[in-house]
């Protein structure tokens, strides 16, 4: 139940991750208008009505859906580009203008929403071939002329793949788009029964079956002659013909028909987490002296997040965190200036800097993956961090439940932890296999849990505390434990841990996916083993915790136990606030002060603010139920008592 309530939540406050069923479909949309529009409509005059009508109708759609679609910061901006690119297509405007509104529109909602648009391993083009054979060929012809059995009589007639002026404008992903979809009005039906692997196969066939310069383009990529941009799954999906053209050149172009019958060799040219981080942060200043802020913010964002922030907890093994914090800061500071449209000069000078700590911090981890003691020391460490302030939340409650003699309720506590581990572990296999989970979706769900956990921990912090003095414990035990164990009590201590342990169980799975990456062969036997020894340093914690804190006085054990609780609240606080920054939702407004991981302190004005709001609640709280305590009975002091 509490889990079912944790997701509805999770649901309703992000849009951006559970509630995009139609985004997907805008953006098919969008892909039709670039690509066919210019055929239909020259100079101002419509040269196929019906077709022209279309591209109007596929125009309002977008428009309608865009307004369906969940609220989020970048939506009135996208309302009004759609709206534009309608009336434009309206004024029967040129087909280059139009191709270049509906493909920025395109990429703008794919930011937005955080949309998957590349395979998650490289497709089986043996597969694909056999499956155009089955599917496609009969209407579409074996070499994709559009000139197969079924053809004949088909309006419009199906499309010939090798027809250069359409397709030097089509993307893989508009074409898995189309798969997947299908298109209305016509005889071209979707494919939905198809696994992803099969339908992105599919795509990756059809969009090699036009003559091109992939022999060339293989030569290239082998003697080294190309940026190596091109190379990732995600380049080779998105980007089209005269996409690459225009960002990489003629090389680039001809590299890029060569991976797509080639996929595998995308792998082989994968990015490290730096080296994305780097590429996208060039991008956003390229984008932002073109003057697409949005744009620019928007890969600003996902450099960290899909980038720098899964090499962190490497970083910090092989540094003094010093690095590791200078290039959060900068980069907290460099999408500061965007979000202010500052000058250009202080942008790009701000993004040097960044890439040059950004190198520094490839070289810290070395360019051939981690050395087998770095690989075994971030396992350890990442673990035991993530693990460490659940571990105190879960430790208290059990030692509380213990000291109170209800050892009846610990499966209530044992249930919440193991069933925040089964959910991390399921989430974590959902978003490995089914769905694309990002960055920004990490942080909002770490964000919304870690608030969560410390509104919680707020309240069984004033609980506790209520209990500190040894006549309030007396009248609690003999007039309320049981009843309040049974009801509200028992749902919040088991809350607060599943709440404390899913806050950092997805995380950890994605750090240890991105340091399994980092490893490579020779070192991911080490990292198993820095598994198993935070796993047993866990363990043993967790032992000496319950050993010694229920041999406190009662009192201390209470007064001590609230004020843990309570500090935690702030800790969570802080960490929440900052995922929820990192994802893009909460603003940063940057402070000269200090950063401390461990007490959730970070040097902005919202996370500081909303600590000390909490830290002022715990005060004025914990005041407040010393007072109503005290005046219960005559005898103020503290239990000496073990209970």
């Amino acid at each position: 139940m509490l889990a079912h309530c944790l997701l509805l939540l999770l649901i309703a406050f992000a849009p951006p991750a559970y509630a995009r069923d139609a985004a997907p479909m805008i953006v098919h949309l969008l892909d039709y208008i670039a690509v066919d529009y210019p055929a239909f409509v020259k100079d101002g005059k419509v040269l196929d009505q019906a077709e022209y009508k279309e591209q109007q109708e596929f125009s309002a759609q977008v428009v309608e859906l865009l307004g369906s679609l969940p609220e989020v910061r970048e939506r009135p901006e996208l309302l009004k580009q759609a709206s534009h690119l309608r009336a434009r297509i309206d004024d029967r405007a040129a087909g280059a203008e139009i191709s270049k509104l509906a493909s920025s529109l395109r990429w703008n909602v794919i930011g937005a929403y955080r949309i998957a648009v590349a395979p998650r391993e490289p497709p089986d083009v043996k597969r694909g071939a056999l499956l155009y054979a089955k599917l496609c060929s009969a209407c579409h012809g074996l070499q994709g002329h559009g000139d197969g059995v079924a053809a004949k009589g088909m309006d419009p007639p199906p499309s010939d793949f090798h027809d250069r002026e359409r397709m030097t404008q089509r993307s893989l992903y508009g074409l898995y788009s189309t798969i997947t979809l299908g298109v209305d009005g016509t005889s071209m039906a979707g494919y939905p029964q198809l696994s992803e692997a099969e339908r992105w196969a599919l795509a990756f066939h059809v969009g090699a079956l036009r003559e091109s310069e992939a022999a060339r383009g293989g030569e290239l990529w082998r003697m080294g002659g190309v940026d190596r941009g091109i190379g990732t799954l995600q380049a080779v999906a998105t980007l089209s013909d005269a996409e690459a053209r225009e960002r990489f050149g003629p090389d680039g172009a001809a590299a890029l028909a060569w991976l797509r019958t080639n996929p595998s060799a995308a792998t082989a040219g994968k990015e490290t987490p730096i080296a994305f981080s780097r590429r996208l942060l060039g991008e956003s200043a390229a984008a932002y002296r073109a003057g697409r802020h949005d744009e620019a913010q928007r890969l600003a964002l996902t450099a960290y997040l899909e980038g720098f922030e899964l090499a962190e907890a490497s970083l910090d093994t092989v540094d003094d965190r010093s690095l590791r914090q200078e290039v959060e800061t900068q980069m907290i500071a460099y999408r500061d200036l965007v979000r202010r449209g500052a000058p250009v000069e202080r942008v790009d000078e701000l993004a040097g800097v960044i890439d040059g700590l950004l190198a520094a911090s490839a070289e810290k981890l070395g360019a051939e993956g981690l050395s087998p003691t770095t690989a075994a020391v971030s396992a350890f460490f990442i673990l035991l961090r993530e693990g460490l302030e659940a571990l105190l939340v879960v430790a208290a409650i059990i030692a509380f439940l213990r000291k109170a003699g209800r050892p009846e309720a610990l499966p209530w506590i044992h249930a919440g932890w193991i069933g925040a581990l089964a959910l991390g572990a399921l989430t974590w296999f959902v978003a490995a296999t089914l769905i694309e989970v990002s960055g920004a979706t990490r942080e909002l769900t770490e964000g919304v849990t870690a608030l969560l956990a410390a509104a919680i921990l707020l309240y069984v912090g004033f609980w506790l505390h209520g209990k500190a003095y040894a006549h309030a414990w007396k009248a609690f035990v003999e007039q309320h434990l049981k009843n309040a164990l049974q009801h509200g009590t028992l749902w919040a201590l088991a809350g607060v841990a599943f709440l404390a342990v899913y806050r950092e169980a997805f995380e950890t799975v994605l750090f240890y996916q991105a340091l399994w990456q980092q490893a490579g062969e020779a070192a991911r036997g080490s990292v198993i083993v820095g598994f198993c020894l935070a796993v047993v340093a866990l363990a043993v914690l967790a032992w000496l915790i319950l050993r010694y804190s229920v041999r406190l006085p009662i009192g201390l054990f209470f007064g001590a136990s609230s004020v843990l609780l309570a500090l935690l609240a702030v800790v969570f606080t802080g960490h929440g606030v900052k995922a929820l920054q990192e994802a893009g939702i909460a603003p940063t407004d940057p402070l000269a002060f200090v950063t401390i991981d461990a007490l959730g302190v970070y040097p902005s004005v919202q996370t500081l603010t909303a600590q000390a709001i909490v830290l002022a609640v715990v005060i004025a709280g914990f005041l407040y139920a010393s007072r109503a305590a005290a005046r219960l009975a005559p005898n103020r002091g503290r239990s000496k008592v073990p209970l």
